[in-house]
């Protein structure tokens, strides 16, 4: 695994061909234009409702052609155009497969918070409307997004519901893709062996099936598979098979992922200029198709080539634009929504099925009321002692029964008051924790400085903020083994636990680089610091399954002291400082 413990983000291609059920058979036998259908909503003459539905439609497939085209912008738009329409003229909801291709658009361009938003609501009505179609697609494009936002245990459960539902009813393609994606998971969770499985099963489904698109799609992240088990010669001929199906289909990302992942494989062969020349052509189409992940993506790429190269300014310079896109793609207000989302469709969920059991307790009620009127009745009617009494004794039994169903209904209810509970509380801690290490992952880091912040406004108390690299790293991780590279992550992040005060933090901030935030500290009690890390990192004897893996920290220091700075100058003063302190060459 790299160094954050998960494989580079990948933008899939076989998104695309989740939008052609939606525009399937769509204006078949309606001439109609897109224009024309705009005016007819002002004329009493026609249905308004039927007429927004046919308009609706025809949205859907112009915006599906503008994405067979990759001209997402536009479809994105398209999309945004019908759910515009459908609110001003009625605030009529949208259908499913129209929320479905606005979700994908959104995924697509990186705006990952609005489109679990609305893959959210797209699940829940599929699932209302019991259509498996529709319930695998949103479940399948859900798994999609939280895969990307390394929210892990939340994408598996949506790959494996979407290959479920699929499954059940005969959706080969869909089965396809999402069992991909299950051993894509695999994968980022360490998982090689059952990862192959995995894949190796999506494979022969996706050459028997003939979709040359989703087999591009499976031939690309069995070669990722390779490439994480350090095997790039195993990794190029499916890589190239893909690139080979993705010119073929001119399908630019397809393409661009294509060639980032050869350059991977080429730079860890020594071929350092073929891999520089594929990213480049990888970034410049990218950045042609308005791809913005993809090219940040290519950044990371070339920063790792250039640094292989020995070209360190210019892989520092490709690192930073990589970061600085990234940070504007995931802020802390994104994750945090996003996890509101998803705890808010957790709810809902949770609350129709409450409805369901508090529905079962009234019709248990109503049916008591009802006997106990009818044995009233009978009471006062004075029929015969023994059918009155047989009549009672059938009564008594049933309201036995009718207590036990209530019984269990509050059972069921409080259940699943709990499980709600527990989505709240996992929710928020995959949102704020590195499940590696269990430090405090990037966004509860900036949250911890924000509120430091506030109180050298108060007191006007200095912080330091330092930023500390593992050196050697990647050496051991390449030749050792990923596993060793992991277990110096972990072993680091005790570490540095240990040799903090109590009121100090220490976060996991991305791959192998570590930040500390020390409060009322200045830039001399930050630079003894940062030499007592450096010590007891480099005399410690950190050993993997009996043998000694000896590592040394570069470690940069900046000082919060004054409200006419800003914390981005100061992460970066302090990531400038570790790089002038690293050894010649970084490991």
């Amino acid at each position: 695994m790299k160094g954050d413990g998960s494989i580079p983000r990948r933008r899939k291609r076989a998104l695309a061909a989740i939008l052609l059920f939606a525009a399937a058979g769509i204006l078949q036998g309606r001439n109609a234009t897109i224009e024309e259908l705009k005016l007819r909503l002002n004329d009493p003459r026609h249905d308004r409702l039927g007429t927004l539905r046919h308009l609706e439609e025809a949205l859907i497939l112009r915006g599906s052609r503008e994405q067979a085209r990759q001209d997402y912008r536009s479809a994105l738009a398209t999309y945004e155009e019908a759910i515009s329409i459908l609110k001003e003229h009625g605030n009529i909801p949208p259908t499913v497969a129209l929320l479905i291709n606005l979700g994908t658009a959104q995924i697509i361009l990186g705006e990952y918070d609005r489109a679990v938003e609305v893959l959210l609501r797209a699940l829940s009505a599929a699932e209302k409307g019991d259509d498996p179609t529709l319930i695998s697609s949103s479940a399948y494009l859900l798994g999609y997004a939280h895969r990307d936002l390394k929210n892990y245990d939340l994408a598996m459960s949506y790959f494996l519901k979407s290959r479920d539902t699929a499954q059940s009813s005969g959706n080969t393609p869909q089965v396809i893709m999402a069992q991909n994606e299950i051993g894509n998971v695999q994968v980022f969770s360490g998982q090689y062996a059952e990862a192959a499985t995995s894949k190796e099963e999506a494979l022969k489904l996706a050459r028997d099936n003939g979709d040359i698109e989703i087999l591009s799609n499976v031939l690309n992240d069995i070669g990722v598979l390779h490439l994480e088990m350090d095997r790039p010669a195993r990794a190029l001929p499916y890589l190239r098979e893909s690139l080979s199906i993705g010119r073929k289909l001119n399908n630019a990302r397809t393409i661009i992922i294509a060639l980032q992942n050869i350059a991977d494989a080429q730079r860890r062969t020594g071929r350092l200029e073929e891999s520089a020349a594929g990213l480049k052509e990888a970034r410049a189409l990218a950045e042609k198709s308005g791809l913005e992940p993809l090219a940040a993506e290519t950044r990371r790429h070339l920063s790792a080539t250039f640094e292989a190269m020995g070209d360190y300014p210019r892989a520092l310079a490709e690192y930073h634009g990589y970061q600085e896109t990234w940070e504007q793609l995931f802020t802390r207000e994104k994750s945090k929504q996003i996890a509101e989302m998803q705890t808010l469709y957790e709810v809902e969920k949770g609350r129709r099925e409450n409805e369901s059991l508090r529905r079962e307790q009234e019709l248990g009620a109503l049916a008591l009321t009802k006997q106990r009127s009818q044995r009233n009745f009978l009471f006062f009617t004075a029929l015969l002692v023994l059918i009155l009494a047989g009549v009672l004794y059938n009564r008594f039994l049933f309201k036995s029964r009718a207590n036990r169903r209530l019984e269990e209904a509050n059972a069921k209810i409080t259940a699943q008051q709990a499980k709600l509970e527990e989505a709240y509380l996992r929710a928020e801690e995959l949102a704020r924790h590195d499940p590696l290490t269990g430090l405090p992952n990037r966004r509860a880091a900036l949250g911890v400085i924000e509120r430091e912040k506030s109180r050298f406004a108060r007191g006007r108390k200095p912080f330091a903020l330092i930023m500390a690299d593992i050196d050697g790293f990647k050496t051991i991780n390449d030749t050792v083994g990923h596993d060793a590279g992991d277990y110096l992550l972990k072993a680091a992040a005790e570490l540095f636990s240990r040799s903090i005060r109590a009121q100090d933090s220490v976060a996991r901030w991305g791959g192998d680089e570590f930040l500390f935030l020390l409060p009322e500290t200045g830039m001399d009690g930050a630079r003894i610091f940062c030499q007592g890390i450096a010590a007891k990192t480099a005399a410690a004897d950190f050993r993997f399954k009996g043998q000694s893996l000896q590592i040394s920290a570069s470690l940069g220091a900046a000082v919060y002291d004054s409200e006419d700075r800003n914390i981005e100058e100061c992460l970066r003063e302090a990531d400038q400082d570790m790089y002038r302190r690293k050894p010649a060459r970084r490991g």
